[in-house]
């Protein structure tokens, strides 16, 4: 199989010499900013207070079964389902009304999502302004499953200016073959510099690996450690992290692990409970392991991801929820999050005021909240 996919690649470099047959991203290097038509920046309050949010959006697929999550075998998302998707995503958005939104998995020019620029969909229906996207996995073809076309990637939007915005490339991993690396995901992390007038803040955003079997997920959260401790700026992570709190309960056999997936690619490799350590104790999460607690039933209410929504029953014979937290905010100290804030959107009645939006219904994973005291 290897070898006729490697023939296929050769030959489709051949005739595609205009074009690489896929990108790589080896450097730091900047990107650029698009900006709505007509933005006008609004008045920073001083000091400043900003709404923040990340958000794995699950590039529009809503609670479409891909074959990747092993429940199904969809490629591509009907122009009907785009539309409701979508539609629901930039209602939620415009419900909770973050000043600084960090998104994962956002596609720009993908097959699966018939080729629609979402950083451009989200920028023309929500009150943000700016946007810098992170692009990290940018293929002309991936053979897999009759993938097609791949652009995807990560963004920050805001409204406020956006005065710089950067990549900075993590390590790949080394477990995959030759074939299945050329078309394989680049993770890096998105920096934006964000312009409040007076000040200057740095958002950062990341998606770190989820099935390597070579400890490059491990090896990519030193790398970030590292990007963060060299930053000047007051700065707020957030992201798909892949990895749970070091305190968690709940380690393996989730409700919405597919029993197929055993052995495969896509199994769900254990988890590391010291991956996440640094982080809390370095940094300024949005729930502390204090609020996480130290039972099952408490971290429940915190879980940010599940590949299964509430119709389908699960593996171990549950209804589906969320079953494991994934997703984080974290603030460079001495920044704060203001108190009653902070919360993880996992249904309709979330948040503070409490959200219309129904997130189980939007994505496998649910937004990640808090409002920001940027220290003067």
């Amino acid at each position: 199989m290897h070898a006729r996919l490697s023939a296929c690649l050769i030959a489709l470099a051949a005739t595609t010499a205009c074009e690489p047959v896929a990108r790589t991203f080896e450097k730091r290097a900047p990107l650029p900013v698009r900006q709505k038509a007509g933005a006008t920046a609004p008045t920073a309050t001083t000091p400043p207070r900003l709404k923040v949010m990340a958000w794995n959006i699950k590039f529009g697929g809503g609670r479409v079964d891909f074959f990747f999550d092993y429940w199904g075998d969809r490629v591509q998302l009907t122009p009907d389902e785009l539309r409701v998707n979508m539609t629901g995503l930039y209602k939620l958005i415009n419900e909770v009304r973050p000043d600084v939104l960090m998104v994962e998995e956002i596609d720009v020019n993908s097959r699966r999502s018939r080729y629609f620029d979402m950083v451009g969909g989200i920028l023309e229906n929500t009150y943000l302004s700016y946007a810098a996207y992170v692009p990290t996995w940018d293929s002309r073809y991936v053979p897999k499953e009759g993938m097609g076309r791949m652009n995807m990637g990560m963004a920050i939007f805001s409204v406020f200016p956006i005065a710089s915005a950067e990549t900075i490339p993590l390590d790949d991993r080394t477990d995959l073959d030759v074939a299945t690396k050329t078309f394989y995901i680049h993770r890096t992390v998105g920096r934006a510099v964000v312009d409040l007038g007076p000040s200057q803040v740095a958002a950062f955003v990341v998606h770190t690996e989820a099935y390597d079997t070579d400890g490059t997920a491990s090896r990519q959260f030193v790398q970030i450690q590292d990007i963060l401790k060299a930053e000047a700026l007051p700065f707020v992570i957030g992201g798909d992290f892949n990895a749970i709190p070091p305190s968690s309960v709940k380690t393996a056999i989730f409700n919405d692990e597919a029993p197929k997936s055993v052995g495969t690619a896509y199994a769900q490799p254990p988890y590391k409970l010291d991956d996440m350590k640094p982080f809390f104790e370095q940094y300024v999460p949005e729930i502390t392991l204090d609020r996480y607690g130290t039972t099952e039933a408490n971290q429940h209410r915190y879980y940010s991801h599940s590949v299964i929504g509430r119709d389908k029953i699960g593996a171990n014979e549950e209804p589906g929820f969320w079953t494991r937290k994934l997703d984080y905010l974290f603030l460079k100290p001495p920044g704060t999050w203001v108190d009653g804030t902070t919360d993880v959107l996992q249904q309709r009645g979330s948040g503070n005021p409490p959200i219309e939006s129904d997130p189980m219904l939007l994505s496998d994973h649910c937004p990640v909240v808090g409002t920001w005291q940027v220290a003067p």
